[in-house]
């Protein structure tokens, strides 16, 4: 202790001054990293994500509060759960935005292209192989008629999820535990021109947009994704109601009173317009309301209250439907789990995503949901399997739903009841949740192409009507049409009929032997051709000559225009004799063959033989 004192006796107001030094700079760092924590938190928070960086868009932190990720931070699905150090380095890369957001120059819609895959984010939380089983939907809808008829239908979800090994690879999360890659291009990625899949007995197929060719060159020099959570969920942690849906919610809720006459209708045909601005539609739900007030005096009295009330509703949806700026709506951010508004699944299973051998990816709508089943008010709701029914092997095929429509019989009945096509409800085929929409985004056509355009009266037969089972029967009009028995004019019907319909028949396509014009036109085909397409081309084919007359040449004299009307400027007389035609009724006074003499010079053999002064009294 004593050697301890000697060796730093000396140098102890050095050593003080050093751990005095330590002790602030220790001090100071921790200060500093306590600093660096908290700012390091700060912006990481929603508050900072939301007002400080990202504001220049405010209708996606609006849409997040609603959200089902609404107590998620903003980095763990923009960076990620990574660890600190790469978290910092995928921040400390958004700087490159910075000036972007200081000059007001970024692109409108926003879009992040710095999100982290799935098995950094969603994965998580959301472990894939987890079972998560079916779900049973209750969906709310209101018809835009007077009374608002409220109409539900159930649907359940085949979530699916799980392991493969375990039979439950299946349903919605069958992408996930089954490989699938895809190229993606247009606008928004909704084009997908190339996708290839590995099945689970380890084969690979590779389908090809047949409404959009993409070339091996292209598919070489394109980015190939691996499909994961966020292709589907885009919009899980931003969504952006449509108005239909906001206006159904606002309904079921009670927060609209359905007993306002077209309510739903109104505000539909208003939320749905193209405005200008956000102010632009404010205004125009001011004028709607006193617009409404107008048209029911009597309910302006008595639910006052109600119509405010709608009133404030439109004005609250409207932030969530028409944006600050000018030209960016809902629909500038397509939701891909959604294949009515927007085309989402619909991107692959369209019907016309077909491999070399020509299938398609399948389209069955029972691969990830039942068939729907819609019920009016007042209905029970109807009865759901609990378990997947066995399907017959034809319904497993590829291209089913392109054939289906092909080989609805009888048999079919077994299983669904009668077959009543239609949208009503009324029977299994008359689906309104199915057959009563409309699928744009959908061909089943493209693995069939039809060898004539369906069109005009065609448009509305039934594929079965005319196929009868067979997808590919032979194209004959009178497989389905039964012709005229007598009299007809031929045995191809396209060379006079369109697809459009027997009536009226395409001539045009006919060379006539004359020009039908005047009282020829306005004569109908049949009143000539009553014995078939050929006809001699004789006037008297048509017309009964007089018996008193001149030559067998009809339009010697006569033109088509009428019988009326003779061209007997044509005969050449006009230049020799002087004839006045003007009082004269008719030419029969001379050119009577009853009155005229046997004998004359030769050249009037036209008109018979005669003597000259029956007609030309001396004259020459």
């Amino acid at each position: 202790m004593n050697r301890l004192r000697e060796i730093f006796g000396p140098h102890k107001t050095t050593i003080r001054r050093t751990l005095l030094i330590g002790a602030a700079f220790v001090l100071g760092f921790t200060v500093l990293a306590l600093i660096s924590m908290q700012g390091w938190e700060l912006t990481n928070s929603v508050a900072f994500c939301s007002n400080t960086c990202h504001d220049v868009h405010p209708e996606e932190p609006a849409a997040f509060q609603v959200s089902y990720h609404a107590r998620v931070k903003c980095t763990e699905c923009h960076m990620g759960r990574v660890s600190t150090l790469e978290a910092i380095i995928l921040k400390t890369s958004h700087a490159r935005h910075l000036p972007e957001v200081l000059f007001d120059n970024y692109d409108r819609p926003l879009e992040s292209a710095t999100m982290r895959p799935a098995n950094e984010s969603c994965e998580r939380c959301h472990w894939p192989p987890a079972f998560h089983g079916d779900t049973v939907r209750e969906l709310v809808r209101f018809e835009p008629d007077e009374e608002n008829s409220q109409r539900r239908t159930y649907v359940i979800l085949k979530t699916g999820g799980g392991e493969r090994e375990r039979g439950l690879g299946y349903g919605i999360h069958w992408h996930i535990e089954n490989q699938v890659e895809f190229i993606a291009t247009g606008e928004g990625k909704q084009e997908i021109p190339w996708i290839r899949t590995t099945l689970p007995d380890g084969r690979t197929v590779e389908y090809y947009d047949a409404a959009n060719p993409i070339s091996a060159e292209e598919i070489a020099e394109a980015e190939v994704k691996v499909m994961d959570c966020v292709d589907c969920h885009n919009r899980v942690g931003h969504p952006f109601p449509y108005p239909d849906q906001a206006i159904d919610d606002a309904l079921a809720e009670g927060r609209l009173d359905a007993g306002l006459p077209y309510l739903k209708k109104e505000i539909s045909a208003l939320l749905n317009a193209a405005y200008s601005n956000q102010e632009a539609a404010l205004v125009a739900i001011e004028e709607s309301e006193v617009r409404y007030a107008a048209a029911y005096p009597d309910l302006a009295t008595s639910k006052a209250p109600a119509i405010q009330q709608a009133a404030e509703v439109a004005r609250e949806l409207v932030p969530r439907l028409v944006f600050e700026e000018p030209g960016v709506t809902w629909e500038s951010f397509p939701d891909n789990g959604r294949h009515k508004e927007f085309p989402g699944c619909f991107r692959c299973h369209d019907g016309k995503h077909l491999s070399p051998e020509g299938e398609s990816i399948r389209l069955h709508c029972n691969i990830c949901h039942s068939i729907p089943v819609t019920v009016g008010p007042g209905d029970r709701p109807p009865q759901m399997p609990v378990a997947s029914i066995q399907e017959p092997e034809g319904h497993l095929k590829a291209n089913f739903m392109a054939d289906h429509r092909f080989q609805a019989d009888d048999d079919c009945a077994e299983c669904h009841g009668e077959i009543r096509f239609g949208a009503d409800d009324s029977s299994f085929c008359a689906n309104s949740a199915c057959h009563g929409q409309e699928w744009p985004s959908v061909e089943l056509d493209a693995a069939f192409p039809h060898p004539i355009q369906l069109q005009g009266k065609h448009t509305e037969v039934w594929c079965h009507d005319c196929h009868e089972g067979e997808a590919k029967p032979d194209y004959l009009c009178t497989n389905c049409h039964q012709p005229p028995t007598t009299p007809h004019f031929g045995e191809v019907c396209e060379d006079c009929h369109t697809p459009a319909g027997f009536k009226p028949a395409d001539i045009d396509g006919l060379q006539h032997p004359f020009l039908l014009e005047d009282s020829h036109e306005a004569i109908d085909c049949m009143a000539c051709h009553s014995a078939g397409l050929d006809l001699p081309v004789t006037c008297d084919g048509c017309h009964q000559p007089p018996d008193r007359h001149f030559d067998d040449s009809c339009d010697a004299c006569h033109t088509p225009a009428g019988w009326a009307d003779s061209a007997v400027s044509t005969l050449g007389l006009a230049p020799t004799i002087p004839h006045s035609l003007d009082d004269v009724d008719p030419c029969l006074e001379c050119h009577n063959p009853a009155a005229l003499p046997s004998s004359g010079p030769a050249d009037h053999s036209p008109f018979g033989q005669h003597q000259c002064i029956l007609c030309h009294h001396g004259r020459p």
